[in-house]
Protein backbone atom coordinates (compact mmCIF):
# COMPACT_ATOMS: atom_id res chain seq x y z
CA UNK A 1 0.00 0.00 0.00
CA UNK A 2 2.73 2.29 0.69
CA UNK A 3 5.88 1.26 -1.81
CA UNK A 4 4.89 4.00 -4.14
CA UNK A 5 6.20 6.41 -1.71
CA UNK A 6 9.94 4.88 -1.49
CA UNK A 7 9.44 4.21 -5.09
CA UNK A 8 12.45 4.90 -7.23
CA UNK A 9 10.83 7.53 -9.69
CA UNK A 10 12.89 10.37 -10.27
CA UNK A 11 16.46 8.47 -11.50
CA UNK A 12 17.87 11.33 -12.87
CA UNK A 13 17.31 13.04 -8.88
CA UNK A 14 15.92 16.74 -10.85
CA UNK A 15 12.63 16.69 -8.34
CA UNK A 16 14.59 15.18 -4.89
CA UNK A 17 13.83 18.40 -3.36
CA UNK A 18 10.21 18.76 -3.88
CA UNK A 19 9.53 14.98 -2.56
CA UNK A 20 8.90 14.62 1.37
CA UNK A 21 11.77 12.38 2.63
CA UNK A 22 10.16 11.16 5.53
CA UNK A 23 8.97 7.71 5.60
CA UNK A 24 5.32 7.00 5.72
CA UNK A 25 4.05 5.45 9.19
CA UNK A 26 2.96 2.13 7.42
CA UNK A 27 6.29 1.63 6.24
CA UNK A 28 8.06 2.16 9.77
CA UNK A 29 8.68 -1.13 11.77
CA UNK A 30 7.40 0.58 14.75
CA UNK A 31 4.45 0.69 13.50
CA UNK A 32 3.95 -3.13 13.06
CA UNK A 33 5.24 -3.61 17.15
CA UNK A 34 8.48 -4.30 15.36
CA UNK A 35 11.80 -3.22 16.15
CA UNK A 36 16.00 -3.34 15.04
CA UNK A 37 16.11 -6.20 17.06
CA UNK A 38 13.55 -8.25 14.75
CA UNK A 39 15.02 -7.96 11.53
CA UNK A 40 16.94 -11.75 11.60
CA UNK A 41 14.08 -13.19 13.41
CA UNK A 42 12.15 -15.63 11.12
CA UNK A 43 8.11 -15.03 10.13
CA UNK A 44 5.61 -17.34 8.82
CA UNK A 45 5.06 -15.68 5.00
CA UNK A 46 1.14 -15.61 4.70
CA UNK A 47 -1.37 -16.97 2.28
CA UNK A 48 -1.39 -13.65 0.37
CA UNK A 49 1.58 -13.06 -0.46
CA UNK A 50 4.37 -14.85 -2.99
CA UNK A 51 7.43 -13.32 -2.56
CA UNK A 52 8.86 -16.36 -0.76
CA UNK A 53 8.48 -18.66 -4.09
CA UNK A 54 8.45 -21.82 -2.18
CA UNK A 55 10.04 -20.93 1.32
CA UNK A 56 7.11 -20.69 4.03
CA UNK A 57 9.14 -18.36 6.11
CA UNK A 58 11.62 -15.88 5.42
CA UNK A 59 13.56 -13.40 8.27
CA UNK A 60 11.88 -9.59 8.26
CA UNK A 61 14.85 -8.71 6.43
CA UNK A 62 14.93 -10.23 3.80
CA UNK A 63 11.06 -9.72 3.18
CA UNK A 64 11.69 -6.68 3.12
CA UNK A 65 14.15 -6.59 1.24
CA UNK A 66 12.37 -8.53 -1.75
CA UNK A 67 9.27 -6.16 -1.20
CA UNK A 68 11.25 -3.31 -1.66
CA UNK A 69 12.86 -5.36 -4.96
CA UNK A 70 9.05 -5.13 -6.13
CA UNK A 71 7.05 -2.36 -5.00
CA UNK A 72 9.89 0.31 -3.92
CA UNK A 73 11.58 0.19 -7.56
CA UNK A 74 11.27 1.93 -10.89
CA UNK A 75 8.26 0.34 -11.91
CA UNK A 76 4.91 0.86 -9.85
CA UNK A 77 1.66 -1.19 -9.67
CA UNK A 78 -1.71 0.18 -8.48
CA UNK A 79 -4.55 -2.67 -7.74
CA UNK A 80 -5.70 -2.56 -4.13
CA UNK A 81 -8.46 -0.41 -5.72
CA UNK A 82 -9.95 -3.21 -7.22
CA UNK A 83 -13.21 -5.63 -5.14
CA UNK A 84 -12.34 -8.81 -6.22
CA UNK A 85 -9.94 -10.54 -4.00
CA UNK A 86 -9.40 -13.14 -6.24
CA UNK A 87 -8.16 -10.74 -9.53
CA UNK A 88 -6.04 -8.79 -6.46
CA UNK A 89 -4.42 -12.10 -5.78
CA UNK A 90 -3.65 -13.17 -9.36
CA UNK A 91 -2.21 -9.78 -10.36
CA UNK A 92 -0.09 -9.94 -7.07
CA UNK A 93 1.48 -13.54 -7.68
CA UNK A 94 1.96 -12.58 -11.67
CA UNK A 95 3.91 -9.29 -9.91
CA UNK A 96 5.55 -11.75 -6.92
CA UNK A 97 6.73 -14.16 -8.54
CA UNK A 98 8.47 -11.71 -11.87
CA UNK A 99 10.28 -9.77 -9.36
CA UNK A 100 12.39 -13.01 -7.91
CA UNK A 101 13.14 -14.35 -11.62
CA UNK A 102 16.34 -12.45 -12.74
CA UNK A 103 16.63 -11.54 -16.11
CA UNK A 104 19.93 -12.98 -18.08
CA UNK A 105 22.39 -10.94 -19.48
CA UNK A 106 21.61 -12.54 -22.89
CA UNK A 107 18.27 -11.29 -23.16
CA UNK A 108 19.07 -7.87 -21.99
CA UNK A 109 21.67 -7.84 -25.03
CA UNK A 110 18.99 -9.00 -27.09
CA UNK A 111 16.62 -6.30 -26.10
CA UNK A 112 19.16 -3.21 -26.31
CA UNK A 113 20.17 -4.52 -29.61
CA UNK A 114 16.21 -4.85 -30.62
CA UNK A 115 16.07 -1.05 -29.04
CA UNK A 116 19.22 0.24 -31.09
CA UNK A 117 17.73 -1.41 -34.25
CA UNK A 118 14.27 0.38 -33.29
CA UNK A 119 15.94 3.83 -32.37
CA UNK A 120 18.08 3.62 -35.49
CA UNK A 121 15.36 2.68 -38.02
CA UNK A 122 13.17 5.75 -36.81
CA UNK A 123 16.40 8.08 -37.30
CA UNK A 124 16.63 6.82 -41.09
CA UNK A 125 13.45 7.56 -41.70
CA UNK A 126 13.86 10.70 -40.59
CA UNK A 127 16.68 11.68 -42.23
CA UNK A 128 15.52 10.15 -46.03
CA UNK A 129 11.84 11.31 -45.47
CA UNK A 130 11.81 14.13 -43.77
CA UNK A 131 9.03 15.32 -45.34
CA UNK A 132 6.63 12.87 -45.96
CA UNK A 133 4.12 11.50 -43.15
CA UNK A 134 5.66 8.89 -41.42
CA UNK A 135 3.90 7.59 -38.26
CA UNK A 136 6.94 7.17 -36.34
CA UNK A 137 7.64 5.77 -33.03
CA UNK A 138 9.99 8.49 -31.86
CA UNK A 139 9.61 8.20 -28.11
CA UNK A 140 7.55 4.84 -28.28
CA UNK A 141 10.98 2.86 -29.21
CA UNK A 142 10.61 0.36 -26.42
CA UNK A 143 7.51 -0.88 -27.75
CA UNK A 144 9.70 -3.20 -30.58
CA UNK A 145 11.35 -5.01 -28.00
CA UNK A 146 8.31 -5.18 -25.70
CA UNK A 147 6.59 -6.74 -28.55
CA UNK A 148 9.32 -8.91 -29.74
CA UNK A 149 9.39 -10.27 -25.94
CA UNK A 150 5.53 -11.20 -25.84
CA UNK A 151 5.97 -13.09 -29.13
CA UNK A 152 8.91 -14.63 -28.12
CA UNK A 153 7.65 -16.39 -24.95
CA UNK A 154 4.11 -17.07 -26.51
CA UNK A 155 5.84 -19.42 -29.14
CA UNK A 156 7.91 -20.90 -26.48
CA UNK A 157 4.76 -20.89 -25.12
CA UNK A 158 3.36 -22.98 -28.13
CA UNK A 159 1.91 -20.50 -30.36
CA UNK A 160 2.39 -20.26 -33.54
CA UNK A 161 0.12 -17.39 -35.04
CA UNK A 162 0.12 -14.06 -33.92
CA UNK A 163 -2.51 -11.42 -35.20
CA UNK A 164 -1.71 -7.76 -34.38
CA UNK A 165 -3.92 -4.91 -34.98
CA UNK A 166 -2.41 -1.10 -34.43
CA UNK A 167 -2.73 2.50 -34.93
CA UNK A 168 -0.85 3.99 -37.58
CA UNK A 169 2.01 5.30 -35.05
CA UNK A 170 5.01 3.05 -34.89
CA UNK A 171 3.54 0.62 -38.03
CA UNK A 172 6.61 0.82 -40.24
CA UNK A 173 8.97 0.13 -37.37
CA UNK A 174 7.03 -3.07 -36.00
CA UNK A 175 6.41 -4.19 -39.93
CA UNK A 176 10.37 -3.49 -40.09
CA UNK A 177 11.97 -4.91 -36.85
CA UNK A 178 9.21 -7.40 -35.55
CA UNK A 179 7.04 -8.89 -38.42
CA UNK A 180 10.69 -8.50 -40.41
CA UNK A 181 8.94 -7.62 -43.56
CA UNK A 182 11.52 -7.17 -46.15
CA UNK A 183 12.64 -3.29 -46.08
CA UNK A 184 12.50 -2.88 -49.83
CA UNK A 185 8.72 -3.48 -49.55
CA UNK A 186 8.34 -0.89 -46.57
CA UNK A 187 10.21 1.55 -48.62
CA UNK A 188 8.86 1.67 -51.89
CA UNK A 189 5.77 3.12 -50.42
CA UNK A 190 7.67 6.41 -50.11
CA UNK A 191 9.71 5.97 -53.26
CA UNK A 192 7.85 3.67 -55.83
CA UNK A 193 10.64 3.68 -58.50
Amino acid sequence: LYGHHEAKLDPLGILDADLSGEQPEGLKLSSHNLSEADLDRKFALPPITFIGGQEKELTLREIIRRLEDVYCQTIGLEYMYINSYEKCNWIRQRFEDQAQKKIGVKDIERAVKRLIRASKFEDYLKRKWSSEKRFGLEGCEALIPAMKMVIDTAANQGVDTVIMGMPHRGRLNVLANVTRKPLEELFCQFDPK
